[in-house]
Protein backbone atom coordinates (compact mmCIF):
# COMPACT_ATOMS: atom_id res chain seq x y z
CA UNK A 1 0.00 0.00 0.00
CA UNK A 2 3.45 2.19 -0.47
CA UNK A 3 1.60 3.59 -3.01
CA UNK A 4 -1.68 4.26 -2.28
CA UNK A 5 0.45 6.26 1.04
CA UNK A 6 2.49 7.97 -1.06
CA UNK A 7 -0.73 9.70 -3.06
CA UNK A 8 -2.71 10.34 0.35
CA UNK A 9 0.01 13.01 1.17
CA UNK A 10 0.26 14.32 -2.58
CA UNK A 11 -4.02 14.39 -1.92
CA UNK A 12 -3.85 15.99 1.42
CA UNK A 13 -0.85 18.37 0.25
CA UNK A 14 -3.11 19.07 -3.08
CA UNK A 15 -6.41 19.41 -0.68
CA UNK A 16 -4.92 21.91 1.37
CA UNK A 17 -2.75 24.10 -1.83
CA UNK A 18 -6.78 24.33 -3.00
CA UNK A 19 -7.50 25.71 0.63
CA UNK A 20 -4.94 28.21 0.29
CA UNK A 21 -5.67 29.39 -3.03
CA UNK A 22 -9.22 30.15 -2.17
CA UNK A 23 -8.55 31.58 0.72
CA UNK A 24 -6.23 33.79 -0.79
CA UNK A 25 -8.94 34.73 -3.07
CA UNK A 26 -11.32 35.61 -0.44
CA UNK A 27 -8.68 37.71 1.50
CA UNK A 28 -7.97 35.88 4.69
CA UNK A 29 -5.34 36.52 6.93
CA UNK A 30 -2.57 33.73 7.30
CA UNK A 31 -4.47 32.11 10.78
CA UNK A 32 -7.18 32.23 7.94
CA UNK A 33 -5.64 30.72 5.35
CA UNK A 34 -3.97 27.84 7.53
CA UNK A 35 -7.62 27.18 9.46
CA UNK A 36 -9.08 27.04 5.48
CA UNK A 37 -6.62 24.16 4.37
CA UNK A 38 -7.11 22.24 7.59
CA UNK A 39 -10.40 22.25 6.76
CA UNK A 40 -10.13 21.34 3.41
CA UNK A 41 -7.53 18.77 3.46
CA UNK A 42 -9.27 16.52 6.60
CA UNK A 43 -12.28 17.66 6.44
CA UNK A 44 -13.84 14.90 4.78
CA UNK A 45 -11.55 12.08 6.89
CA UNK A 46 -12.83 13.58 10.01
CA UNK A 47 -16.58 13.54 8.87
CA UNK A 48 -15.61 9.66 8.10
CA UNK A 49 -14.33 9.27 11.53
CA UNK A 50 -17.08 10.21 12.99
CA UNK A 51 -19.40 8.45 10.98
CA UNK A 52 -17.80 5.13 11.89
CA UNK A 53 -17.45 5.65 15.10
CA UNK A 54 -13.49 5.38 16.00
CA UNK A 55 -12.94 6.63 19.25
CA UNK A 56 -9.87 9.16 17.46
CA UNK A 57 -9.77 10.23 14.20
CA UNK A 58 -6.54 9.44 11.72
CA UNK A 59 -6.14 13.00 11.75
CA UNK A 60 -5.28 13.17 15.14
CA UNK A 61 -3.14 10.33 15.52
CA UNK A 62 -0.82 10.69 12.25
CA UNK A 63 1.12 13.66 12.78
CA UNK A 64 1.95 13.31 9.10
CA UNK A 65 -1.43 15.21 8.05
CA UNK A 66 -0.69 18.46 9.74
CA UNK A 67 2.91 18.47 8.78
CA UNK A 68 2.05 18.07 5.03
CA UNK A 69 -0.43 20.73 5.18
CA UNK A 70 1.64 22.85 7.49
CA UNK A 71 4.08 22.75 4.66
CA UNK A 72 1.39 23.35 1.83
CA UNK A 73 0.32 26.30 3.55
CA UNK A 74 4.03 27.64 3.69
CA UNK A 75 4.76 26.31 0.11
CA UNK A 76 1.92 27.80 -1.05
CA UNK A 77 1.99 31.34 0.44
CA UNK A 78 5.76 31.78 -0.98
CA UNK A 79 5.02 30.67 -3.91
CA UNK A 80 1.41 31.66 -4.75
CA UNK A 81 1.96 33.27 -8.16
CA UNK A 82 3.28 29.98 -9.68
CA UNK A 83 1.31 27.85 -7.57
CA UNK A 84 -1.58 30.32 -8.92
CA UNK A 85 -0.16 29.54 -12.63
CA UNK A 86 -0.27 25.66 -12.23
CA UNK A 87 -3.79 25.54 -11.46
CA UNK A 88 -4.26 22.26 -13.79
CA UNK A 89 -1.39 20.50 -12.02
CA UNK A 90 -2.82 21.41 -8.56
CA UNK A 91 -6.36 20.00 -10.10
CA UNK A 92 -4.47 16.93 -11.00
CA UNK A 93 -3.30 16.14 -7.60
CA UNK A 94 -7.07 17.24 -6.36
CA UNK A 95 -8.01 14.35 -8.43
CA UNK A 96 -5.67 12.22 -7.10
CA UNK A 97 -6.17 12.76 -3.47
CA UNK A 98 -10.34 12.17 -4.16
CA UNK A 99 -9.93 8.84 -5.83
CA UNK A 100 -7.26 7.66 -3.06
CA UNK A 101 -9.68 8.95 0.06
CA UNK A 102 -12.87 8.01 -1.78
CA UNK A 103 -11.70 4.22 -2.43
CA UNK A 104 -9.86 4.03 1.37
CA UNK A 105 -13.15 5.26 2.99
CA UNK A 106 -15.16 2.62 0.61
CA UNK A 107 -12.58 -0.07 1.68
CA UNK A 108 -13.11 0.70 5.59
CA UNK A 109 -16.57 0.87 5.40
CA UNK A 110 -17.10 -2.64 4.00
CA UNK A 111 -14.27 -3.99 6.42
CA UNK A 112 -16.81 -2.69 9.65
CA UNK A 113 -20.13 -4.30 7.47
CA UNK A 114 -21.78 -1.17 6.54
CA UNK A 115 -24.64 -1.48 4.03
CA UNK A 116 -23.87 -0.83 -0.01
CA UNK A 117 -25.78 2.60 0.49
CA UNK A 118 -23.71 3.33 3.81
CA UNK A 119 -20.48 2.88 2.06
CA UNK A 120 -21.02 4.84 -1.21
CA UNK A 121 -22.27 7.75 1.02
CA UNK A 122 -19.53 7.56 3.28
CA UNK A 123 -16.67 7.20 0.56
CA UNK A 124 -18.50 10.22 -1.53
CA UNK A 125 -18.09 12.25 1.74
CA UNK A 126 -14.87 11.29 2.60
CA UNK A 127 -14.11 12.63 -1.34
CA UNK A 128 -16.23 15.43 -1.10
CA UNK A 129 -16.57 16.76 2.21
CA UNK A 130 -13.47 19.01 2.92
CA UNK A 131 -14.15 21.01 -0.11
CA UNK A 132 -17.52 21.22 0.67
CA UNK A 133 -16.80 22.80 4.42
CA UNK A 134 -14.28 25.26 2.65
CA UNK A 135 -16.85 26.81 0.59
CA UNK A 136 -19.38 26.86 2.99
CA UNK A 137 -16.58 28.79 5.55
CA UNK A 138 -15.98 31.56 2.95
CA UNK A 139 -19.48 32.15 2.06
CA UNK A 140 -19.90 30.41 -1.70
CA UNK A 141 -21.81 27.98 -3.32
CA UNK A 142 -20.03 24.71 -3.00
CA UNK A 143 -17.77 23.79 -5.91
CA UNK A 144 -19.21 20.61 -6.05
CA UNK A 145 -22.29 21.40 -6.84
CA UNK A 146 -21.85 23.96 -9.70
CA UNK A 147 -18.75 22.70 -11.91
CA UNK A 148 -17.57 19.86 -13.60
CA UNK A 149 -18.18 16.37 -12.55
CA UNK A 150 -16.26 16.22 -8.91
CA UNK A 151 -19.52 13.71 -6.32
CA UNK A 152 -20.25 11.59 -9.09
CA UNK A 153 -16.57 10.54 -10.00
CA UNK A 154 -16.45 9.81 -6.19
CA UNK A 155 -19.58 7.86 -5.73
CA UNK A 156 -18.84 6.11 -9.50
CA UNK A 157 -15.39 5.16 -8.00
CA UNK A 158 -17.18 3.56 -4.66
CA UNK A 159 -20.12 1.95 -6.54
CA UNK A 160 -17.11 -0.13 -8.91
CA UNK A 161 -14.77 -1.24 -5.76
CA UNK A 162 -18.33 -2.37 -4.11
CA UNK A 163 -18.82 -4.39 -6.93
CA UNK A 164 -15.36 -5.48 -7.34
CA UNK A 165 -14.24 -6.26 -3.98
CA UNK A 166 -14.12 -10.30 -2.83
CA UNK A 167 -13.63 -10.36 -7.32
CA UNK A 168 -10.19 -9.50 -7.82
CA UNK A 169 -6.90 -9.05 -5.52
CA UNK A 170 -8.16 -5.86 -2.74
CA UNK A 171 -4.72 -3.84 -3.60
CA UNK A 172 -5.61 -4.12 -7.50
CA UNK A 173 -9.26 -2.82 -6.78
CA UNK A 174 -7.69 -0.52 -4.78
CA UNK A 175 -5.67 0.76 -7.73
CA UNK A 176 -7.99 0.32 -10.32
CA UNK A 177 -10.73 2.40 -8.85
CA UNK A 178 -8.61 5.10 -7.56
CA UNK A 179 -7.90 5.38 -10.93
CA UNK A 180 -11.07 5.33 -12.60
CA UNK A 181 -12.31 8.27 -9.65
CA UNK A 182 -8.86 9.96 -11.26
CA UNK A 183 -9.42 9.56 -14.57
CA UNK A 184 -13.33 10.22 -14.74
CA UNK A 185 -12.74 13.66 -12.71
CA UNK A 186 -9.71 14.56 -15.36
CA UNK A 187 -11.78 13.93 -18.11
CA UNK A 188 -14.58 16.33 -16.82
CA UNK A 189 -11.81 19.11 -16.49
CA UNK A 190 -10.33 18.74 -19.74
CA UNK A 191 -13.72 18.72 -21.62
CA UNK A 192 -15.04 20.62 -19.39
CA UNK A 193 -17.94 18.07 -18.83
CA UNK A 194 -20.52 19.33 -16.41
CA UNK A 195 -23.94 18.10 -15.19
CA UNK A 196 -27.02 19.63 -16.65
CA UNK A 197 -28.07 22.94 -14.77
CA UNK A 198 -31.70 23.98 -14.94
CA UNK A 199 -31.60 27.96 -16.27
CA UNK A 200 -34.26 30.28 -15.16
CA UNK A 201 -34.74 33.89 -16.40
CA UNK A 202 -34.28 34.94 -12.53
Amino acid sequence: MLFIEVVDIIGTAAFAVSGVLVGIKNRLDLFGLFVLSVITASGGGLIRDVILSKDIPVFFNQPRYLVTILVAVVGSCIAYKYINKMYFVIKMFDAAGLGVFTILAAYKGILIGLPPIGIIFVAALTGIGGGILRDILVNDVPLVFRSEIYALASIMGAVLFYILFNKIDTNLNVYICAFAVFAIRMASVVFNLNLPIIKTKI
